[in-house]
Protein backbone atom coordinates (compact mmCIF):
# COMPACT_ATOMS: atom_id res chain seq x y z
CA UNK A 1 0.00 0.00 0.00
CA UNK A 2 1.49 3.18 -1.06
CA UNK A 3 0.41 6.09 0.27
CA UNK A 4 1.01 9.38 -1.22
CA UNK A 5 1.54 13.03 0.32
CA UNK A 6 -1.06 15.67 -0.57
CA UNK A 7 0.72 17.93 -3.42
CA UNK A 8 0.89 21.16 -1.49
CA UNK A 9 2.58 19.56 1.42
CA UNK A 10 5.03 17.64 -0.71
CA UNK A 11 5.99 21.39 -2.47
CA UNK A 12 6.01 22.77 0.59
CA UNK A 13 8.93 20.09 1.81
CA UNK A 14 11.11 20.70 -1.21
CA UNK A 15 10.57 24.47 -0.42
CA UNK A 16 11.93 23.62 3.41
CA UNK A 17 14.74 22.13 1.54
CA UNK A 18 15.44 24.42 -0.91
CA UNK A 19 15.67 27.47 1.88
CA UNK A 20 17.77 25.28 4.31
CA UNK A 21 20.17 24.76 1.53
CA UNK A 22 20.27 28.43 0.69
CA UNK A 23 20.57 29.35 4.10
CA UNK A 24 23.37 27.31 5.35
CA UNK A 25 25.21 28.50 1.73
CA UNK A 26 25.05 31.74 2.70
CA UNK A 27 26.16 32.10 5.89
CA UNK A 28 29.12 29.52 4.80
CA UNK A 29 30.41 31.61 2.35
CA UNK A 30 29.45 34.82 4.53
CA UNK A 31 32.06 32.88 7.03
CA UNK A 32 34.48 31.95 4.66
CA UNK A 33 34.57 35.55 2.85
CA UNK A 34 34.46 37.56 6.37
CA UNK A 35 36.24 35.04 8.68
CA UNK A 36 33.07 36.92 10.61
CA UNK A 37 30.45 34.57 12.68
CA UNK A 38 27.31 34.92 10.74
CA UNK A 39 25.83 34.46 14.23
CA UNK A 40 23.33 36.41 15.25
CA UNK A 41 22.35 39.23 12.44
CA UNK A 42 23.00 36.96 9.25
CA UNK A 43 21.52 33.51 10.77
CA UNK A 44 18.64 35.39 12.62
CA UNK A 45 17.78 37.52 9.15
CA UNK A 46 17.72 34.08 7.60
CA UNK A 47 15.22 32.73 10.10
CA UNK A 48 12.98 35.30 9.06
CA UNK A 49 13.62 34.63 4.89
CA UNK A 50 12.99 30.99 5.80
CA UNK A 51 9.33 31.58 6.57
CA UNK A 52 8.30 33.78 3.96
CA UNK A 53 11.01 31.78 0.54
CA UNK A 54 9.29 28.76 1.95
CA UNK A 55 5.89 30.25 1.58
CA UNK A 56 6.75 31.80 -1.86
CA UNK A 57 8.20 28.85 -3.54
CA UNK A 58 5.63 26.33 -2.30
CA UNK A 59 2.61 28.64 -3.27
CA UNK A 60 4.24 29.71 -6.44
CA UNK A 61 5.06 26.41 -7.66
CA UNK A 62 3.55 24.94 -10.77
CA UNK A 63 -0.20 23.20 -9.78
CA UNK A 64 0.21 19.69 -10.47
CA UNK A 65 -3.11 17.41 -11.22
CA UNK A 66 -4.53 15.67 -8.22
CA UNK A 67 -2.73 11.92 -7.91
Amino acid sequence: MVRHIPALLEEFLIAAALMTALGAAVAVVFWFFTGLSPWPYLILAEISAFGWGTVMLAIGSPRSRSR
